[in-house]
Formats: structure tokens, sequence, C-alpha cells
């Protein structure tokens, strides 16, 4: 049975039996990769406030190296397999589910299901997607009574994407941005220790982090390698050297299986993998302000780079491509504040241009910062979330 069946058939079960009474000491999680992003932030800052709630992980994949650090650093937390009568128990008994993606659940009795997503909009995809593909999608007004996110002009663009009801939108930030602007001082320790690198060493840090070349309909995993290996190239990998600089790329787990033998012995060129965070109980955000410059394309992981307000470079060798398979659902030239070079020649010009000065383009990525985010430019979005989701729907 596919993911689409299984969910529409979960989301059949929980509804027959979601009259029962919630219990309200009770908090379930759910991400994709496992034990990730916004509920992993949101997961700490309420495990450590120590209220007596009952914290309980459902899991994709029991054995995730997530999952395994989490067990061993909190052992008082509970694991679950999602599909199970065990994960489905859990979603019928639980006051609060706070999920990052599509989670079958349809709020009864004053149940909620928190959605903190997986970043801000990026590529289209839902009631947006250019070939008209539907999926999970269709039913995230009825799975969703709360959705969180940084500002008016986002839940616009969410409004589009997922038909949820303006009502349910949240403006209170992006927990997982609570942990990268927390740890500015301390992130290039952590990602040296990481990478058994010590980046000090090196004039520039820049983090390429590009999108997988696909949406769950379209996949393309040549691409997806093509255009990593166009960076880990003589003449680029030449480029970095000359300048003192080392580039992070942290791809998607299948791609970074495909070019890891090639840049295994680089000196610039290093590859950060979820595993090697989530080992360490971090997010890529976590690490974030020990990079220079960020390298991306469509990836909403600069939407919470642009809190540094630091140069961001759109590598966007196949634009016309993926705008024909899923397009851009916000003005992308100027929602995306910085160069677009389209191959190696220009992205090397581009960031020379911003080793020189680091605030070309300064305003321009502010004026974008100002519309996406109202709300989320500190790191107290997890409390923000609690205080008034949580705490607030008991008190």
């Amino acid at each position: 049975m596919n993911r689409v069946r299984l969910q529409l058939l979960a989301s059949r079960v929980i509804s027959l039996v979601n009259m029962l009474p919630k219990d309200e000491n009770r908090i379930v999680f759910y991400s994709t990769p496992d034990v990730s992003d916004n509920t992993l932030a949101l997961f700490k800052y309420i495990h450590k406030l120590n209220e007596g709630y009952e914290l309980v992980w459902l899991l994709n994949k029991p054995s995730s190296a997530g999952w395994n650090a989490l067990a061993e650093r909190y052992p008082d937390a509970k694991g679950v397999p999602l599909y199970s009568a065990g994960g489905l128990k859990e979603l019928v008994r639980a006051k609060f589910v706070v999920t990052t993606d599509v989670l079958p659940v349809t709020p009864h009795l004053g149940q909620r299901a928190i959605q903190l997503w997986h970043g801000l909009p990026g590529k289209k995809t839902g009631y947006e997607h250019p070939l008209g593909v539907r999926d999970l999608y269709l039913h995230m007004d009825r799975w969703t009574s709360d959705f969180v996110t940084t500002s008016e002009l986002v839940v616009g663009a969410f409004v589009r994407q997922f038909m949820i009801k303006p009502k349910k939108f949240r403006i209170l930030g992006q927990p997982r941005n609570d942990g990268m602007l927390a740890n500015l001082k301390s992130a290039k320790t952590l990602l040296s220790e990481i990478l058994g690198v010590d980046l000090e060493n090196h004039d520039h840090v820049l983090l390429y982090a590009p999108t997988y070349r696909y949406t769950s309909y379209l996949k393309d995993f040549d691409a997806s390698v093509r255009v990593v290996k166009s960076l880990i190239s003589q003449r680029f990998t030449r480029f970095l050297k000359t300048n003192n600089a080392l580039l992070v790329i942290k791809p998607h787990k299948l791609v970074a299986d495909a070019v890891k033998p090639e840049i295994k012995d680089s000196e610039n060129v290093k590859l950060l993998t979820n595993d090697s965070l989530s080992k360490n109980l971090l997010t890529i955000n976590d690490v974030m302000g020990a990079f220079d410059v960020l390298i991306t394309d469509y990836s909403s992981i600069y939407e919470d780079y642009l809190l540094l307000e630091r140069p961001v470079v759109f590598y966007l060798p196949d634009r016309r491509e993926l705008e024909g398979k899923s397009g851009f659902l916000l003005p992308y030239d100027f929602f995306a504040p910085g160069s677009k070079p389209k191959d190696v020649d220009e992205l090397t010009m581009a960031l020379e241009a911003y080793f020189e000065d680091p605030e070309k383009d300064l305003e321009w990525r502010k004026t974008v910062k100002s519309l996406l985010y109202e709300v989320g430019v500190d790191d107290k979005s997890s409390e923000r979330v609690y205080r008034q989701l949580i705490k607030g729907a008991v008190e």
C-alpha cells in the first residue's frame, strides 16, 4: 500500500475513535526525517522546562540515528513506530500532536494538531503545483488546527498552496531558528567537531545546500547528482584553494552516498550529512552561523539564512527545467536576493564579489527578510509556540 492510501486509511481509523478523551499532559512529535527540524527544536525546549509532560515521538524508522541519539540523551522520551497499533493509540490519546509534515490526524474534542512545517514557501506544491498533481496536501486543512509561520505574506502563500483556513495560522516564528540565533558564537566550534576540520584555518567557509531535484512525484536522481558534482570539479576546487575557502556540501542522503567517494580526501570540500547532525541531535540551523556565504537554489534554507544577513548565491544551472516541474511559489527573481549564476564560471565571479564586499545586496536581503519575518528574528520561537499553543491551551 502506497503512502497516500496508507495515510488516508489511518485518517479514517483515527477519526472513528478520536472522540475519546485526550490526555492534556501528552505531546506527540513527528518529523521527516525522524527527530529533526522544528519539532526537534520544540521538543528540546519543552523537555528542558521539566513541566511534567509525557513526550512521545512517532517514528518512520525506530533505528534511525536521530532516535538512537535522542533515546540515549533523553531516556524518559518514548518512541513508537508511526504505522502501528501503538502509533495510532498515541495519536488518539494525545492532547497535542506536533509535526513538520503531513500527518493524518483529524482533531476532535479539543485536540490540537500543530503544524510547524519544514520551512517557508519555496517550490510550488499542493494546489499550486504547475502539473496539477494532487496528493495528501488536499487534506491539510482537515488535519491542521494550528499552522505556525512567520508573516502575513507567508500565510498567503501557504493558503494558496494548501487551502488551509487563514484563521488557523499562528505567526510565531520557526523553532529551528532558535538554535541558529543562539549558537552564533559556538557554531564554528560545533561544526569543526562534526567535520573533524578546524574552520578557523579557512578565510571563507561556504555552505552548499541544494534541493533534491524532485517533488514527491517527479524524481530526478541524475540531475541531483550532476549539479553537486559541478562543484567538486577540478575547476571549482582550484578556486577554493586559491581563496583558502572550505566548501561544505549538505545534499540529500542519496546524493551524498553518490558523491562521497569523490570528495573523501579533499582538503577544501567536506560532506555534511543528516546522520552526522542527528547523532549530535543538531539540525543544519544549529550550525548555520559557521558559514560566511550560502550557496543554494530554491531550497527554503536560504529563508532561514536571511536572518543572519549574510550573502546568498542562487546557483541554478537547470532553472528552466525546475520551473517546468515545480516552479516557485513566490516571485523568484525578487525573493531570491542575490546573484543567480547559471554555471561554475559565473558562480566563481559571484563568490569573489561577495568575498570582496560581504555587504553587496545587503539592503535587498534585508527587504526580503522583513517581508518573510514579522516574527521570528530572535531565539524565542519555541517559547512562543509553547506558551500560546500548548501551555495556553490547558490553563
